[in-house]
């Protein structure tokens, strides 16, 4: 063995090495871990929720009608959330702003939370109101269309039209567009009556008049011809019935008549004609009774049982149907009471806790009585269902059946936030 002197190793350089070498290693580690980070984050996105770009802590990306897209729809597409597939992980949750169109995450805590939104196409106004179900102010009627029905005092059927207020009267089934087509619509009516106007006041042998009385034959009622041809459809100032013999009164819906927007959106319906002159006991009296008379063919000799058009007024049934009764009287019971006495003290629930009565205004009905040529149903101030002759004027509230294609487009229902509708 060969024997040599001991060398001394640098410690300097020793220290260099080891720490060029430690510095080697940090940068490789970091470069391989967010390599692989990124690349896992980004993969597992991609393919279970698709591309988002300049991804952070919170990931978004968005389904519309179950196809992946790469951004949101914009408000007025004609889309609404589906809130019941919209997701997130890690326990986040996802509560989304119709109104501003915005979206605000709830409840993250953990960082790479990510956050699927779904959007569905936006479906009819009658639908949106039909997914409610039975609710405290809306019921199913039971009649043999089963229509959805607002009630109460003031319940939140609040709708913005015409840019008014008017109010929903509920979701009506089997509603014939005039053409055979049974559609599924909702119907609509102005939350203030448009003035005090006669029903009808032609003049003896003008149309179907008959007498100095009018007629209470719908189709060619002077007021349906306001509210359909004239003025109020116009938009625009005009004259209408007031009186006997065709007298009539200044009117201006230059600023309340209805809009070219408004227009569009009402369907062409079959309205029901008829009518009954029996209507004040247990019998034949109560709603139930009402809504098979509506829709039956008891009219004075040669009176129509149909007339197609657009604007029309309520039903007696629609008033009946719209309580929810009270305390002392219930809905049930209300439901059993004969309309015409409604305005008894003992049965004050009923009017008190409908949202269609009016104390101020006797509200003209579309129902003509059957017993005579020129009588016309009404609901009273006090409650009661009762006739009066056609050439009387009282309170016009016009109502509608809006297109099966219109949506609820946003609003809460509530009179400061009315539903806001749209094609």
């Amino acid at each position: 063995m060969k024997l040599e002197k001991f060398k001394q190793r640098d410690p300097k350089k020793i220290g260099i090495t080891i720490f060029t070498v430690v510095c080697i290693l940090l940068v490789a580690g970091v470069f391989f871990y967010t390599s692989f980070a990124s690349f896992e984050v980004k993969q597992d996105f991609n393919i279970i929720n698709g591309t988002v770009g300049d991804p952070g802590d919170l990931y978004f990306a968005f389904y519309v009608d179950d196809v992946i897209s790469k951004t949101m729809p914009q408000k007025g597409e004609g889309y609404v959330i589906d809130q019941e597939k919209t997701n997130c992980t890690k326990g986040a949750s996802v509560e989304f702003n119709t109104d501003e169109w915005s979206v605000k995450v709830l409840n993250m805590t953990t960082s790479r939370t990510k956050c699927t939104l779904y959007f569905k196409e936006q479906p009819p106004a009658a639908e949106t109101i039909l997914a409610k179900g039975e609710t405290e102010e809306l019921k199913f009627d039971n009649t043999t269309d089963n229509n959805l029905r607002y009630i109460g005092s003031n319940p939140n059927n609040y709708v913005s039209f015409n840019n008014e207020l008017w109010r929903i009267i509920g979701v009506f089934n089997n509603i014939d567009d005039g053409t055979g087509k049974k559609e599924t619509r909702l119907k609509i009516i102005r939350d203030e009556p448009i003035g005090e106007y006669s029903w009808d006041n032609k003049a003896s042998g003008t149309g179907s008049s008959i007498s100095s009385l009018g007629s209470n034959d719908w189709s060619d009622s002077s007021l349906q011809i306001v509210l359909n041809e004239g003025a109020y459809w116009n938009r625009t100032s005009g004259s209408c019935p007031s009186g006997q013999n065709g007298a009539t009164t200044s009117c201006d819906f230059s600023s309340t008549g209805l809009t070219a927007e408004a227009k569009s959106m009402i369907g062409n319906t079959k309205w029901n004609l008829g009518g009954t002159a029996s209507y004040t006991s247990s019998s034949n009296g109560l709603t139930s009774h009402w809504y098979t008379y509506e829709r039956g063919t008891e009219v004075y000799s040669g009176r129509p049982t149909e007339w197609i058009g657009k604007v029309g007024l309520m039903y007696p049934s629609d008033y009946g149907y719209a309580t929810s009764g009270g305390s002392t009287t219930n809905r049930e019971t209300c439901l059993n009471t004969v309309l015409y006495n409604w305005d008894g003290s003992n049965v004050s629930d009923c009017k008190n806790n409908d949202w269609l009565y009016n104390s101020s205004n006797y509200q003209w009905t579309i129902t003509p009585y059957s017993s005579d040529a020129n009588s016309v149903f009404l609901v009273a101030s006090r409650g009661a269902v009762n006739y009066r002759i056609a050439n009387r004027s009282r309170a016009v509230s016009p109502a509608l059946y809006l297109s099966s294609n219109v949506k609820i487009s946003g609003g809460e229902g509530t009179e400061s936030s009315p539903y806001q509708l749209s094609l």
